[in-house]
């Protein structure tokens, strides 16, 4: 087979391949609709409506690129923004910080003002806002390591089968490979190394190793408990 022949085939099976990875965003979807019920007393409606939200935008980001042949960073920017409002409402659904009601507005509010200065006064084509993201991103995993302290002080019997744990975890392992993300696409724009090259080729894998950790914990919500008087 020539060069330029398997060039075109390995670009094919990448493509199918990346294609495959997104799709896993419809998992937790399809989860989160067999559990709808269980969703709603249980608590996890932001984080479903997050759910939602991600596989809405999966479909968007396509025809704003192929269709409208248009940058798809207005998309991207403004998916960011929404993903982290739902993420903190999800945490306060949760309890954090319920009895400090100004700190939790202050720490929500920070990252909505930097979006704001990063999206209008320093606005660019190509600029993904590395400042929001960076700072939303750390404050989730703030939030997930200090929840998974709470519990496994207050209630550590089956975390595995928790969904809270299991959220939490998630969002630990893709929010800090985000902000490993982030670093290595902002260096790569001076060139690429062979660690920044590594980085960003794992997105696909890490996304789906999230999704997919995502539909277990929504599969594993508990029925709302039934009292009885005896």
């Amino acid at each position: 087979m020539d060069p330029a022949g398997f060039n075109r085939l390995t670009m094919m099976n990448s493509s199918n391949l990346l294609f495959l990875l997104s799709i896993t965003v419809y998992f937790p979807v399809i989860a989160g609709l067999v559990r709808l019920r269980r969703i709603k007393k249980g608590g996890y409606q932001p984080f479903f409506i997050l759910m939602l939200l991600a596989g809405f935008f999966e479909l968007v980001n396509p025809f704003v690129l192929v269709v409208l042949r248009m940058h798809n960073i207005v998309v991207v920017t403004v998916y960011m923004l929404f993903e982290w409002l739902l993420i903190a409402w999800q945490f306060r659904e949760w309890g954090l910080l319920r009895n400090r009601k100004k700190l939790y507005t202050f720490l929500v509010a920070l990252p909505c003002l930097v979006w704001l200065v990063e999206r209008v006064v320093f606005w660019e084509l190509d600029h993904f806002m590395p400042y929001f993201q960076v700072l939303y991103c750390f404050l989730v995993v703030i939030f997930s390591v200090n929840t998974i302290n709470f519990m496994i002080t207050h209630d550590y019997r089956r975390l595995f089968k928790n969904p809270t744990f299991l959220i939490c975890i998630a969002f630990i392992i893709y929010f800090v490979y985000t902000i490993l993300f982030n670093w290595a696409y902002q260096t790569s724009l001076n060139g690429r190394t062979d660690t920044t090259t590594f980085i960003i080729m794992l997105h696909g894998y890490v996304n789906a190793l999230t999704n997919i950790t995502f539909a277990i914990a929504l599969l594993c919500i508990p029925p709302p408990q039934k009292f009885t008087l005896k």
